[in-house]
């Protein structure tokens, strides 16, 4: 493991962790679960499938469309429903920063 791997892992992991206690909290709220989704999504993918054989790109595409959507739900949850906070959305945009920072790494060096 690189050094500084730890960073997206351990942002990831506290989003998760504010996603999960929200869905608890309110679990009629969608946007908290897919937030909890977008945020366990790319931390396990970095956990445990960070090798060469794995295609990246195609992580990449799912990661990338999962967070979009799940900010495009947080905020029309709460501007339609009133449902959740407007803060959510910022679990999503913040787990997709952490990608894109993963991501910069080059993937001959992972692991």
């Amino acid at each position: 493991m690189q050094k500084n791997h730890w960073v997206p892992q351990a942002g990831w992991s506290a989003a998760l962790a504010v996603a999960c206690f929200g869905f608890y909290q309110s679990p009629e709220a969608v946007a908290w679960l897919l937030a909890s989704v977008a945020c366990l999504i790319p931390l396990v993918i970095s956990l445990f499938l960070n090798g060469q054989q794995w295609d990246r790109s195609f992580f990449g595409i799912a990661v990338i469309s999962l967070n979009v959507v799940a900010i495009a739900v947080g905020l029309g949850q709460w501007a339609v429903l009133a449902a959740s906070p407007v803060w959510v959305p910022l679990l999503p945009f913040a787990s997709l920063i952490l990608w894109i920072v993963h991501e910069r790494k080059p993937t001959t060096k992972r692991q």
